[in-house]
């Protein structure tokens, strides 16, 4: 290997110290992103006072495939709005998980509490995360995951 490009510093300390390569054989281009597209919420879109009388969206946005730990997600679910009352979720993206997520909605009866929007397409995927205070990365391979990006 003559050079290796990631797209994170921590990716690439993963890189240099998985494959045993010099840290200089080992670029950070960063994902391509048109920062105007992702401005912050506007003053006028209302955030919670305090967490425990409002209203808590939590929102995730992936590919629902085991690898960004949407298993973790559907068990954490059901836990979080029997102990916390105030919190909602909101779950964007489509894939082979979506089953799982559908089944967890039913069997703990959250139709109210979860909503499940599948495909996000990604020139709605600011306006869907501004939906949420905060945002859900369950991610078992990345620590920066591309739906923040």
């Amino acid at each position: 290997v003559h050079h290796v490009i990631c797209v994170s510093h921590t990716s690439k300390e993963n890189t240099v110290l998985r494959a045993n390569l010099q840290a200089s054989a080992v670029s950070v281009i960063p994902n391509a992103v048109n920062a105007a597209d992702f401005l912050p919420a506007p003053p006028s879109i209302s955030r919670p006072k305090d967490g425990l009388h409002d209203r808590v969206v939590v929102v995730a946005l992936s590919r629902l495939v085991y690898r960004k730990g949407i298993d973790l997600i559907a068990l954490v679910i059901p836990y979080i709005c029997a102990t916390h009352p105030n919190v909602d979720f909101i779950i964007g993206g489509g894939g082979p998980k979506s089953a799982l997520l559908e089944a967890m909605v039913a069997d703990h009866g959250l139709e109210g509490r979860v909503s499940l929007w599948g495909p996000v397409p990604c020139e709605k995927a600011r306006d869907f995360l501004l939906q949420g205070h905060i945002f859900l990365n369950a991610s078992l391979t990345e620590a920066f995951c591309i739906a923040i990006v």
